[in-house]
């Protein structure tokens, strides 16, 4: 049974639960974990957050898609969230800088 971590903010689960949730095999998820695409602290404890089940499925839609490899996969997410950042920099970015205009005549 999935539990809620002491935050309240995510839920936490088991390896099986993950696998079933994301409707993968168990050795597709065992290798996403050994490519550190999915990341957690206690491996012994086999604890998953929702935010990893979202990358797991993230990934599954990847490897679906694309027929990607696992460890293309990674690196794809990896390229995808970086690329993400970056939008959120740019964003950011546009906001605090002001934009000087400057008459094209006035450049003659």
């Amino acid at each position: 049974m999935m539990k809620h971590s002491p935050e309240l903010t995510d839920i936490i689960m088991s390896l099986d639960e993950l696998i079933s949730a994301c409707g993968q095999e168990r050795q597709w998820v065992i290798a996403l974990i050994e490519e550190s695409i999915i990341e957690y602290d206690v491996p012994e404890s086999e604890q998953f957050s929702g935010y990893q089940l979202t990358t797991v499925r993230r990934a599954s839609r990847l490897s679906r898609d694309f027929e990607a490899s696992v460890p293309a996969i990674g690196l794809i997410i990896e390229l995808l969230d970086e690329l993400e950042q970056l939008r959120q920099f740019k964003r950011q970015w546009e906001v605090e800088t002001p934009m000087i205009e400057v008459e094209v005549s006035t450049l003659k």
